[in-house]
């Protein structure tokens, strides 16, 4: 090899050890590639080339990084509302747009009726405090902190989530967030109890027990059962959510809390009304579950099929322990998400059947066209493997007199006909449930068989709101069994 190839080799691996802030630098790094590649083909002439444009958009980048720091000594409260975005547009390799915004920022003074009182990142606000007893600091992610508590005026368990900065951009973007999530109320939806940006944003929410993320780091990998029976219901929250027009397009494990084993959506920051507009622009995401068509506009336009392909990662994840989509850095990930298949979940976990896999696939098809036409569609077939697995439990523990185990799963089978307009079947469970029903609950069992079959006669769907009555019925009659 020259002496000219030495050089150049010499070059790139001394620029990438300069190259210090990790999970920066996407534009260089993929002028790097393209000199590596050249240099491959001896063709250090043009290797040269793309190592000088590297060598610049370093310079480039490295200037920004410090007038960044520069910016958080000499403005730190306006630093804060703009940094994650700032830090998100170098990253995805926009270094004009970061320029720009730092030319915004250093032109804005600290308004001082927004100037926030002393605290540390776990202290509470004292402007709250008299609402609140027994406060404690749960974490922190990239624009809030949350903390649990209870409400002081009928001391109920809350969690309250405030901005990391205090000023009034940051309260509208609370008010962002608020838009789409005070119109959801469901019981698959993290409910939002009270909210205000004054005396400071917050927002007031349902307390849960802990977020998917941590369960499965406990557990590493789930039961494809319960996998499934965990994607089946965050999928009814979503069904809700696109019934109103509005998709979530951050879906992941952090985003789905669990409260008594029932998963719950939550920060729906990110989420859009779909009526309001057709736009293919880019918004920030979790690039591990992002979508192609979340990459790249060749893949069409972002809507429910988003979340389809995001519950598919999850789902993926849930009953391997592993992402189906894995790389180094952004410009990677991005190009193994919109060409490669992943690998077979089977190959990870003998334990997942064809349906199943099937189930996940689809949900992960590149092209939406290919993807579940509708959430519906895919509870459809999640719930046939898991109608097979419930029936199975139920006709054991009818078999040993376990009646407590009869009505959990004739419980959940009715339940999940109802969910997926199956009246018919749920006709036949809500008649086999009152066998376990007494009383008052025995009553409304009846009264709401007789709705289910005024709808299969008249060929309606089965609404929300029978839905909603039927789960009540069915914890009843659970924390019935449990207490006996």
């Amino acid at each position: 090899m020259s002496s000219e190839y030495d050089l150049i080799s010499k070059a790139i691996k001394k620029l990438k050890s300069e190259m210090k802030e990790e999970g920066h630098y996407i534009l260089a790094k993929e002028k790097i590639r393209k000199a590596l590649n050249e240099l491959k083909n001896d063709n250090t002439t043009l290797a040269l080339e793309y190592l000088k444009d590297a060598l610049i958009l370093v310079d480039e980048e490295n200037k920004i990084l410090n007038k960044i720091n520069e910016l958080k000594s000499k403005n730190p409260v306006i630093i804060k509302n703009y940094e994650v975005l700032l830090i998100n547009t170098l990253k995805d390799g926009n270094l004009k747009k970061a320029e720009e915004l730092i030319k915004e920022i250093d032109s804005q003074k600290i308004p001082a009726e927004f100037t926030p009182k002393p605290t540390t990142p776990k202290t509470f606000p004292p402007e709250l405090e008299e609402f609140y007893k027994n406060i404690q600091f749960i974490g922190q992610g990239g624009f809030a902190r949350v903390f649990k508590a209870i409400r002081v005026k009928d001391n109920l368990p809350v969690a309250i989530k405030l901005p990391i900065s205090l000023d009034a951009s940051t309260g509208k973007s609370f008010i962002k967030e608020l838009e789409n999530w005070t119109k959801l109320n469901h019981p698959n939806i993290v409910k939002v109890y009270d909210y205000n940006i004054l005396p400071i944003p917050y927002f007031e929410m349902e307390l849960c027990d802990e977020s998917l993320e941590d369960y499965l780091k406990r557990k590493r990998v789930l039961d494809v059962k319960e996998a499934s029976y965990i994607i089946f219901n965050i999928a009814e929250g979503l069904k809700y959510a696109h019934n109103k027009g509005i998709i979530h397009r951050d879906l992941k494990p952090h985003n789905i809390l669990l409260k008594n084993g029932i998963p719950k959506i939550t920060d729906w920051g990110l989420s859009k009304v779909i009526a309001k507009s057709t736009s293919t622009t880019k918004y920030a995401f979790t690039p591990y579950y992002a979508s192609p068509e979340q990459f790249s506009k060749k893949f069409g336009n972002i809507g429910f099929w988003t979340d389809i392909w995001q519950l598919g990662v999850i789902f993926y994840q849930l009953t391997t322990g592993k992402l189906p989509f894995e790389g180094d850095d952004f410009v990677e990930l991005m190009t193994i998400i919109t060409t490669e298949k992943p690998i077979k979940p089977s190959e990870l976990n003998p334990n997942i059947n064809n349906e199943i896999e099937n189930i996940i696939l689809k949900c992960l098809s590149k092209n939406p066209k290919d993807r579940y036409s509708s959430i519906l569609e895919l509870q459809r077939d999640l719930a046939k493997y898991l109608q097979i697995t419930f029936k199975e439990e139920l006709k054991k523990s009818i078999t040993i007199r376990d009646f407590s185990r009869s009505a959990f799963y004739c419980g959940e089978l009715f339940l999940m006909c109802l969910k997926i307009n199956d009246g018919v079947n749920a006709y036949k469970y809500c008649g086999d449930l009152i066998e376990y029903a007494k009383g008052e609950i025995k009553n409304d069992l009846i009264k709401l068989k007789e709705m289910i079959k005024y709808r299969i006669e008249n060929k309606m769907p089965i609404p929300e709101e029978i839905i909603s009555s039927a789960e009540v019925i069915v914890h009843k009659i659970k924390l019935k069994f449990e207490r006996d």
